[in-house]
């Protein structure tokens, strides 16, 4: 259960990031027979192959023998977004169960088969997808392709696993009142998001998880743990006869027609909103600030990232001065676009002592403001394409990186060349339109803020008029 455990506490956060690797011209020429190079000028993504299955899985390969292993990580094209609501938490269970018994090894048996190859299986899902990664030394590449095959594919869904998987996703949100920055989150989700799929955990929630039955959790695994609704990445140090093996391994698999759901669409903000959540005893207030933001095919992606730079993206960023440094009125405060399929969030996360709480959210709405109206100049704005272009290569400088922007690329219907041209495209980007994305995207008179302390803060938000909830 470590990879549940980790899976139940870090859900994935479906985000393309940025950076390289870069291979030279000399390494190019060694690409292997159906490895493609694609690069412009001195930069060069190193060498990869695609492939798609007749049952439409689609298989990206790539040959790093740097090190003696091998990797596999298979993209799921379902989440959150794919399950009822009444059944939240459904497909995060159906995950979850994938490493506790196939139809021929038990969850004991196959434990110990990672554990033979002194690896282990990471499952994690999130809202749009879900993820299965496994790795081991080259020597052991057969023995795990078959077994990672046979957990993806083969899962058996034994009543007692359900009911102990259960048991540890209820106990994992039960405690999740416990950590209140966490918990601050879910809160801001479900009050941005509403009864959209965005604005639960991934986990689900207890009465969702209590309603699943086995009947359920097959059903969804048989529509949407398809051939056709996944990719894998193969990486490591391997020759075609394994690509081979790892083709005709999940050409066993069946295909089907998969649904589209259509979810509802998130609560409209006509105000400046905001909702306190109190409990008695915290020493701490939690603050969100957030309202919807933009999809990751939005084309004013890397602009409004650039922006966002400035306004909280960094340490040098003007949240970060004025609250942090000038005012000292928190140790952390930061701003972020979270891009998901669907339009996700723009959100602003700090927190405080509660007798600063109401002067932290409306000092943080001042900068807000100033900023939308008045724009970053152009040394802000310089800097801040020196801070993504400087982060870039930390993206795909490894194997294993690239190959996970190639799926999640692929995921969003992106080229390639988003990779490629990433430092051209964010030192294109002008004062005047990075401004003007910002300002478009962002309204300071329509943002719904979440803050969670002890009821003492209550009296300082009195001019909102907030939504008050308190919690036992």
């Amino acid at each position: 259960m470590k990879a549940s455990s980790l899976a139940l506490t870090l859900p994935l956060i479906c985000s393309v990031m940025v950076a390289c690797s870069s291979t030279g011209s000399k390494d190019s020429a060694k690409a292997p027979a159906g490895y493609v190079t694609k690069g412009n000028g001195s930069f060069t993504l190193q060498p990869y192959k695609t492939v798609t299955l007749d049952n439409g899985l689609k298989i990206v390969f790539i040959r790093d023998t740097s090190l003696p292993r091998i990797s596999l990580t298979m993209m799921l094209k379902t989440g959150t977004m794919q399950e009822p609501a009444q059944q939240a938490g459904l497909n995060a269970l159906t995950a979850y169960l994938l490493e506790q018994g196939s139809q021929s090894r038990d969850a004991m048996k196959i434990a110990d088969d990672f554990g033979q190859l002194g690896s282990s299986i990471d499952i994690s899902a999130g809202a749009d997808i879900t993820t299965v990664y496994a790795d081991s030394l080259n020597v052991s590449s057969d023995f795990l392709l078959d077994l990672f095959a046979d957990v993806t594919m083969n899962p058996a869904f034994k009543e007692g696993e359900i009911n102990r998987i259960r048991a540890q996703m209820v106990a994992a949100l039960q405690k999740k009142v416990d950590n209140p920055s966490a918990f601050a989150n879910l809160k801001m989700d479900q009050y941005l998001f509403g009864n959209h799929p965005y604005g639960r955990d991934e986990n689900g929630t207890i009465e969702g998880l209590k309603g699943i039955t086995k009947q359920d959790i097959i059903k969804h695994y048989l529509t949407f743990y398809r051939p056709n609704n996944a990719s894998l990445a193969v990486v490591g140090n391997f020759k075609e006869d394994f690509e081979k093996r790892v083709q005709e391994q999940f050409s066993k698999w069946g295909k089907r027609s998969i649904p589209i759901i259509k979810a509802e669409a998130p609560p409209v903000i006509d105000g400046l909103k905001v909702k306190l959540v109190v409990k008695k005893g915290l020493q701490q207030t939690q603050i969100r600030i957030g309202q919807i933001g933009i999809s990751r095919v939005d084309k004013e992606y890397l602009t409004l990232r650039l922006a966002n730079e400035v306004l909280g993206g960094s340490f040098a960023s003007r949240l970060n001065q004025k609250v942090r440094d000038d005012l000292g009125l928190t140790y952390s405060i930061y701003s972020y676009f979270d891009v998901k399929k669907e339009p996700g969030s723009f959100e602003v996360s700090t927190f405080t002592k509660n007798e600063t709480a109401g002067k932290t959210l409306e000092e943080a709405l001042a900068v807000i403001r100033n900023y939308v109206e008045k724009g970053a100049d152009d040394k802000e704005v310089d800097a801040s394409k020196n801070q993504l272009v400087g982060q870039f290569p930390r993206a795909i400088e490894t194997a294993d990186r690239l190959a996970y922007n190639l799926l999640a690329l692929d995921f969003y219907g992106i080229s390639v060349d988003y990779l490629l041209n990433f430092n051209k495209t964010v030192n294109s980007i002008s004062n005047k339109e990075s401004n003007a994305a910002l300002k478009q995207t962002l309204n300071p008179e329509k943002l719904k803020v979440l803050v969670y302390g002890d009821e003492s803060i209550i009296a300082q938000f009195e001019k909102f008029k907030p939504e008050i909830e308190r919690m036992k």
